[in-house]
């Protein structure tokens, strides 16, 4: 819609949206920019707009601002960002109002970062500031997406300087980051007490055996008299020894086994020698006749002095 005639001044038209997915434009994710049809571009043609070409779109329930990537869109419809959607609130084939703006260069933007997944990032100002160079403008209230490592982290703008919204091509512009939502401050943890050893404990009576005497046995005098009746009465008789426990002695007696794993065969036993019959006379050998016949050291004797 044109306001004026001749030269206008301001471009106003109302679009169906549809975000990007149906553009077949999955690089609309990544930035801020919108697909405008061609009587767009022959509108803004004729009028003394400011460049880079800056917008505001309005629906029924929210308000934000935008570039422009393309004039390819069908007429009657523009393609959006999908988050740029949720910010608007509109559903897919609503209503949207887009007007061209002037905004001032950005001196400062500060965001807010919805997870505590956006820690994880090793460097997150130098992501931030890389993924920015795809964005044209920031809102005051918009939740921006930024695709980082196969991951979507939404951040809320929550201040930008001079104005509530601000163009951040070509500036020199100052990026702060506010504590993520749901992100707790990590406690202080206090130095561990030194460890201090228990002091040993008295032994206590009774720990002590039964048998136990101190100064137990008998007494001697310095002098080598007999103790007399009063001193001898304060001794403690000895406690009775207890009885002598027996040697253990193992018993080694087993069966024995062969490197095969069987038992060794017995022995044969030697039969006893035979006993003499009643009247039938053992046999001998002629050497134990001898034996039995010859005496050691038998005969005379004589002496050496004769």
């Amino acid at each position: 819609m044109l306001f004026g005639a001749g030269h206008a001044e301001s471009f106003e038209e109302q679009y169906h949206c549809f975000s990007g997915a149906f553009a077949d434009k999955p690089q609309l994710e990544e930035g801020d920019k919108i697909l405008l049809p061609t009587s767009a571009f022959e509108q803004l043609a004729r009028l003394q707009v400011d460049y880079p070409m800056l917008f505001e779109l309005r629906s029924a329930k929210g308000r934000t601002h935008c570039g422009v990537m393309e004039f390819t869109a069908p007429e009657g419809n523009c393609y959006l960002p999908f988050w740029m959607q949720q910010n608007l609130m509109v559903e897919e084939g609503g209503l949207v109002t887009v007007k061209n703006v002037s905004l001032p260069k950005a001196r400062f933007v500060k965001f807010k970062p919805q997870s505590v997944d956006f820690l994880d990032i090793s460097n997150p100002r130098a992501v931030l500031e890389r993924q920015l160079r795809t964005f044209s403008c920031v809102t005051v209230g918009d939740q921006i997406c930024l695709p980082y490592n196969g991951k979507r982290y939404y951040l809320e703008v929550q201040e930008v300087q001079p104005g509530d919204a601000a163009c951040i091509i070509e500036t020199d512009c100052n990026v702060d980051f506010d504590a993520p939502v749901g992100y707790r401050e990590p406690q202080p943890v206090a130095p561990a007490a030194p460890v201090v050893p228990a002091p040993l404990k008295a032994r206590r009576d009774d720990d002590e055996p039964d048998d136990f005497r101190a100064f137990s046995g008998s007494g001697q005098r310095l002098d080598g008299n007999a103790l007399k009746p009063a001193q001898a009465a304060k001794l403690q008789p000895m406690p009775p020894k207890k009885p002598p426990q027996p040697a253990f002695k193992p018993n080694f007696a087993s069966e024995g086994m062969t490197a095969s794993g069987q038992k060794p065969k017995a022995e044969p036993t030697k039969p006893p020698p035979a006993k003499a019959a009643f009247g039938v006379k053992p046999t001998t050998s002629k050497w134990a006749k001898n034996a039995t016949t010859k005496s050691a050291f038998s005969g005379s004797g004589h002496r050496l002095t004769g």
